[in-house]
C-alpha cells in the first residue's frame, strides 16, 4: 500500500525535530492518557445534566460506549488469536495484513519515540476501542460525540508520529471500532429488559435517573 507508507513517512518525519512537540506527542500516544480524558467525557455525560431524558439519553450512550469499547478490543484480541498466534489461513493476504510488521521495524529511516510493541500492527487495538467508544457516544449524542472523535483522530495521528502504526492500522481499528459500537446498540436492543432492569437498579443507588 504505496499511500499508506508514504503518508506514514510524512507524517512520522516530522518526529525528533521540535523536542517539545515530541513530548506532547508521546503522551497523547501512551496507553492510557486519551482513554482517562475519554472516560472523565463519559463521567460528565453521566451526571451532568438535570434534564432527566437528555440524563437518560446521554447514560445510554455511556453504556453503549463502554460496550462498544470492550467488543472492539475483543475483536482484536480474536484476530491476533486466530490469524497471529494460531496462524490461521497462513500465507493468504488476509493473515499476511494482520501479521503486518510494525513501521519502526521496517521503514528505512523511520524515528521511534515510544516503546517497541511485539504484537502486529494492523490493526490498531488503540484506536478501535477509542474509534468505539467516540463512535458510541456519537450515535446518541452528536455534541459529545465530535468532541470524542476528535480525541480519538488525535491519538491515531499520535501512534504514526510515534512510529509503531501505520494509518492503515488506524483506518482499520477505525472500521473495527465502528463494528464494536454497532454491535453495541443491537445488544442493548435485543436485551432490553436487562437494560431496563439495569436502570432500576443504578436508580435505586441513585447512580441514574
Amino acid at each position: 500500500m504505496g499511500w499508506d507508507r508514504a503518508l506514514f513517512r510524512w507524517i512520522n518525519g516530522l518526529a525528533g525535530h521540535f523536542p517539545l512537540l515530541d513530548r506532547i506527542v508521546i503522551g497523547i500516544a501512551s496507553d492510557y492518557f486519551i482513554i482517562v480524558v475519554m472516560c472523565l467525557v463519559l463521567v460528565v455525560m453521566w451526571f451532568g445534566t438535570r434534564d432527566q431524558e437528555r440524563r437518560r439519553d446521554n447514560q445510554l450512550a455511556v453504556i453503549a460506549a463502554m460496550s462498544s469499547l470492550g467488543l472492539a478490543a475483543a475483536m482484536v484480541a480474536l484476530i491476533n488469536l486466530f490469524f497471529v498466534n494460531n496462524n490461521v489461513l497462513a500465507g493468504t493476504a488476509l493473515a499476511n495484513l494482520f501479521n503486518r510488521q510494525r513501521p519502526f521495524e521496517v521503514e528505512p529511516g523511520a524515528t521511534l519515540l515510544f516503546y517497541r510493541p511485539t504484537d502486529p500492527s494492523f490493526p490498531s487495538n488503540m484506536a478501535a476501542v477509542v474509534f468505539g467508544l467516540a463512535i458510541a457516544v456519537w450515535l446518541k449524542n452528536r455534541k459529545a460525540g465530535s468532541v470524542l472523535l476528535g480525541m480519538a483522530c488525535l491519538a491515531g495521528f499520535a501512534r504514526v508520529y510515534v512510529g509503531i502504526h501505520y494509518p492503515g492500522d488506524i483506518l482499520g481499528g477505525a472500521f473495527i471500532g465502528l463494528m464494536g459500537a454497532a454491535l453495541a446498540f443491537a445488544l442493548i436492543k435485543l436485551l432490553w429488559p436487562v437494560k431496563r432492569l439495569l436502570f432500576w437498579v443504578l436508580e435505586r443507588l441513585y447512580l441514574a435517573g
